[in-house]
């Protein structure tokens, strides 16, 4: 194509139809036609180049989740190149993009008291639907957390933005000394997340725990000593839950001393409940963390992070994948095969040899 017609591509926002992979119900979901949105006022339209698959939309196709609407375009972890602009919005066709998928009002009563993760509307006006060619901004997420994408860092590493961000808010509440020692149960991509996260933060002495030898492994690459989670050994001052399973909850405080903290940051099934020790989380003065989402000063922090080179995440993609292979995609981390997948929306579905 010669500058000219480039040029002319670029300037013209794209339109008709798009493929995008459709949660039409818990456990189903089809690539359909849909149309390509056009942006409003404040608004970017992303051409997406890649989108991680995540462990909110996993539990979305098993069972369905309240902030996902059924049914839908599936995805919120995403980067790409700005396809066109609303009026007053602050990027230009043709710009690398990362973002992440929510941003609070700043004028509530919990952003007023520097808890934007926790804002009233943080999830009225959210990105969904980066498993997609195509991906809307809202104007308030496209002002507050999108973000340029320098070259120094791939579309795959710069889906992570949003994920990362998450373990930042929780970092941010911890503190983390050098000479702290830290335990984090659950070697998925959040906890292999947090070891990397925590040694950039100057934690020197971090353990991983978990049962899949792979995972662990990758832990190590990332600066943790790891261990078998049935034979943890010792105390330790900070102890971060990753699992999202109720008797791990419950078993978590056992690893904390005396004055320690335990972060629960995988989150259970709602209506579960979880039962401690009154007598320990009293006499030893435990402080329980469990942080929610994120606030613009943790997207901020993650973004830090990813483009410091000394943070290699690239063990946590385990592979590409075709939108046309969604529902395999899912079933496979339903059985343990993965941690991320990164699909391609751009690149239409050929058989692999």
């Amino acid at each position: 194509m010669n500058l000219e017609k480039l040029e002319e591509a670029l300037s013209t926002p794209p339109t008709g139809t798009m493929r995008a992979l459709v949660l039409e119900e818990p456990g189903r979901m089809s690539l359909q036609q849909i149309e390509i949105p056009h942006p409003g006022p404040g608004e970017v339209l992303v051409k997406v180049e890649a989108a991680t698959t995540c462990g909110t939309d996993l539990k979305a196709f098993l069972r369905g989740h309240p902030q996902i609407p059924m049914p839908g375009v599936l995805g919120h972890e995403y980067s790409g190149i700005v396809a066109a602009v609303g009026e007053g919005a602050s990027f230009a066709v043709g710009d690398p993009v990362m973002g992440v998928h929510s941003a609070p009002c700043q004028e509530c009563y919990w952003c007023q008291r520097d808890q934007e993760n926790l804002c009233e509307s943080i999830m009225s006006t959210k990105v969904l639907g980066s498993y997609a060619e195509y991906l809307l901004v809202p104007a308030r997420i496209a002002q507050l957390n999108l973000f340029p994408k320098p070259d120094s860092i791939s579309f795959e590493k710069a889906c992570l933005l949003e994920p990362l961000s998450c373990v930042a808010q929780g970092v941010e509440l911890l503190k983390v000394r050098e000479d702290s020692r830290v335990l984090v149960i659950g070697p998925g991509a959040i906890g292999l997340m947090f070891v990397g996260a925590l040694r950039l933060s100057g934690a020197r002495e971090i353990t991983l725990a978990g049962r899949n030898d792979a995972r662990l492994a990758e832990g190590k690459k990332l600066g943790a000593q790891t261990c078998k989670v049935d034979a943890i050994p010792g105390s330790y001052d900070i102890v971060i839950e990753c699992t999202g399973q109720v008797e791990v909850w419950e078993k978590s405080i056992d690893y904390v001393r005396r004055g320690g903290t335990l972060m629960l940051f995988g989150g259970c099934p709602g209506g579960t409940r979880a039962s401690f020790d009154t007598k320990k989380v009293h006499y030893d003065q435990i402080t329980i963390l469990s942080p929610f989402h994120f606030g613009t000063k943790a997207v901020r922090q993650a973004r830090e992070w990813l483009l410091n080179p000394l943070l290699d995440l690239s063990g946590i993609i385990s592979g590409e994948r075709f939108l046309e292979e969604g529902k395999q995609v899912f079933e496979d981390l339903q059985n343990g095969a993965g941690l991320k997948y990164v699909f391609k929306p751009q690149v239409p579905g050929l058989r692999r040899s």
